[in-house]
């Protein structure tokens, strides 16, 4: 047998370098080993990281939603409060609104409970809940603007509710701002059965779901803004048609189940166009919003000491465009009401303005109608406060006008006038008449005509002015119509003077409206109507009335002047009617006087003989011509003779012709003047 050989153990140096390489070798095991425990747990983390990252992103992203589908904070307060309870297994929540009128915020009374029964008395003492600064736990909060926390509820003597929430098992609490910029809009209060842990994790989820909640708001607030823009007026704040009319509308559906009365006030400024042709838009703006202003301070005192002393209806104050206010009286029970109210709003405008340094004052026509009887729309009450208004407006400055049945009737047949007017216009309806002017004497000869306009009306037959010339005036038609007979009697004389001998071609007096007489462009109306129809200006004769003469008197003096270098004649209708003073007559460059007929018609009355005798006097010292209206008998005739008077018309004279027998009648006689 072989001897075997063992390896014998060294000893000394070779046995200290083997220790040391096992050494070695065991601590390069436990770095390796303790490396592949910490990159399991690391990875371990990473999964449980990552799971709850995908959790959480899951919640936010039902949050999200539910935001991003609702406009409504409160909704997606609800929704927020749920999704996060469910994610952290809490207990309660509850979501307080600020709100910004004052210190005191409300509680929103939004409130989520996975057990609501067992949590009942913790979640009626947070609806209860008012929020102060710095008091309870979401006092805190509004207070400092970041969270604040309750790890233990027993230890937390300070909380007002701890045993409340103690008596239903809960632990700890915690709550949240929420904010829009540096805006805090809403607190979040949570409740939990159990410790908090793990506060970072909550507070990222909870801010993260706090911004989703702000993003709510700010669409809250840009879609009421929008809104607001929608309804309101940009310039005085006041709403607008369309809010107007929703509430109108509202009002009226009201109207038959409330019992109550329903009014509407239509207010249109007197004198705010002269303010905005002064001294411009601007200044008519800023004069809009003093009036808003005032009215509003009218309404608003409605229940002072010296306001009204019964109940005060729901008001609506209202710009509808241009200087155009209406006011709203819902649930009226005292018919009186609307006019002592109109009544305030005038003696608020009474006070003068201060605009672009200058004090202004304006005024106001102001008509109401009342709701009820056989209306079966606002519309329809809406369109008689403005008729009401007009006729308001009709009668002078600063008047209220309540609507009647019998207002309705007399306004509506004047539109209606109104509208065959525009239509006569256009379909060339109006014809001329002409009334013979004659020298006086034992044998009159004829002068000249006063043109006089008649309407061929296709229904009622040929009207003489006083059935429509009132209303042309109302309407302002009459500056088309008043044009149109100038240029009809210049074209039709001119026609008529081509007939006869050069030394007999009578005259055409026309009178002229106030309106028209007072259109920038008037001198240049009356150019226009000689040149185009070659009638010589000393055959046109314009008469204008006492009225025009005190609107502007420079302005009167300067247009008669012009046209009077023209050759045309001026004369002043129906003298001693007006109000013009004798200083008008004397600077005021007329040719001849017109007698009113009113006198004439009672010239057998001393009074009157006597006024006819001193406008004959007086026209003789200033060198005018004198025609007498409305010559109706022989004896009419003698007695002014009698007195000195030269000229006149009327139907003991000659009655008004159409215009064949008009020229019939110069062409009849011929005359040679005497000499």
């Amino acid at each position: 047998m072989k001897h075997m050989v063992f390896p014998v153990p060294e000893t000394g140096a070779a046995g200290e370098r083997a220790d040391e390489r096992i050494d070695s070798l065991r601590h390069l095991l436990e770095r390796e080993r303790k490396a592949r425990i910490e990159a399991e747990a690391v990875a371990e983390r990473s999964w449980r990281d990552l799971y709850e990252n995908q959790v959480r992103l899951a919640l936010l992203q039902r949050i999200t939603d539910a935001s991003n589908q609702s406009s409504d904070f409160k909704a997606a307060l609800g929704i927020a409060l749920a999704e996060i309870c469910a994610h952290m297994n809490w207990d309660v929540g509850h979501a307080y609104r600020i709100d910004l009128e004052g210190k005191a915020r409300r509680q929103a009374r939004i409130t989520y409970a996975a057990e609501p029964d067992r949590f009942r008395p913790i979640m009626d003492a947070s609806r209860r809940q008012i929020l102060q600064d710095g008091e309870d736990l979401p006092g805190r909060v509004l207070r400092d603007r970041h969270p604040h926390w309750i790890d233990q509820m027993v230890e937390d003597k300070w909380f007002p509710r701890r045993d409340l929430a103690l008596e239903s098992g809960l632990q700890s609490a915690c709550a949240f701002p929420v904010l829009v910029g540096e805006e805090l809009v809403a607190v979040m209060e949570f409740f939990s059965r159990r410790p908090l842990v793990d506060k970072d994790n909550i507070l990222l989820t909870v801010t993260q779901a706090s911004t989703q909640l702000a993003r709510v708001v700010e669409r809250e607030r840009a879609r009421t803004a929008l809104l607001h823009e929608a309804r309101h007026d940009a310039m005085t704040g006041l709403p607008n048609r369309v809010l107007l009319d929703e509430r109108a509308r509202a009002a009226f559906a009201r109207l038959q189940r409330s019992g109550k009365d329903l009014a509407m006030m239509v207010i249109d400024l007197d004198g705010f166009k002269a303010v905005n042709d002064k001294h411009g838009h601007h200044a008519g703006d800023a004069l809009l919003i003093e009036v808003a202003r005032r009215f509003n301070r009218v309404v608003a005192g409605l229940r002072g000491k010296t306001g009204w002393p019964g109940p005060s209806p729901r008001i609506t104050l209202a710009r509808v465009g241009g200087d155009e206010f209406v006011m709203l009286l819902d649930m009226l029970t005292d018919r009186r009401l609307p006019e002592f109210l109109a009544n305030r709003l005038l003696v608020a405008l009474r006070e003068p303005m201060p605009i672009d340094g200058e004090l202004v004052a304006v005024g106001a026509s102001i008509g109401i109608a009342h709701g009820g009887g056989d209306y079966t729309s606002i519309e329809q009450i809406r369109r008689d406060a403005d008729l009401a208004m007009y006729e308001a407006k009709g009668a002078g400055r600063d008047r209220i006008v309540t609507f009647t049945d019998a207002l309705g009737s007399d306004v509506r047949r004047r539109m209606a006038l109104e509208r065959e007017l525009r239509e006569a216009i256009r379909e060339n309806q109006f014809l001329l008449f002409y009334q013979p002017i004659f020298c006086l004497g034992d044998t009159p000869y004829l002068l000249g005509f006063e043109a006089l306009i008649r309407w061929a009306h296709p229904t009622r037959g040929t009207l003489s002015p006083d059935a429509f010339i009132p209303a042309a005036e109302a309407s302002g038609l009459i500056v088309f119509i008043g044009d149109w007979v100038m240029r009809q009697a210049c074209t039709a004389l001119a026609r008529l003077h081509r007939l006869l001998p050069a030394h007999n071609r009578p005259f055409v007096s026309v009178n002229i409206a106030p309106q028209q007489f007072l259109q920038p462009d008037f001198t240049q109306s009356v150019r226009r109507a000689i040149a185009d129809s070659g009638l010589p200006p000393r055959c046109l004769k314009l008469e204008v009335t006492e009225g025009v003469a005190i609107i502007d008197a420079a302005r009167t003096r300067a247009v008669l002047e012009e046209i009077r270098a023209w050759g045309v004649q001026t004369s002043l209708d129906d003298f001693g009617t007006g109000y013009s003073s004798l200083s008008y007559l004397k600077n005021l460059p007329f040719d001849s006087l017109k007698i009113d007929r009113s006198f004439t018609a009672s010239i057998d009355d001393p009074k009157s003989r006597d006024i006819i005798q001193t406008i004959l006097d007086l026209a003789g010292k200033l060198g005018l011509t004198v025609v007498a209206e409305g010559i109706e008998s022989s004896e009419q005739d003698r007695m002014l003779q009698s007195m000195g008077c030269t000229f006149g018309q009327g139907f003991h004279l000659a009655p008004p012709l159409e215009e064949t027998a008009a020229f019939a009648l110069a062409a009849a006689e011929a005359p040679t003047p005497p000499a």
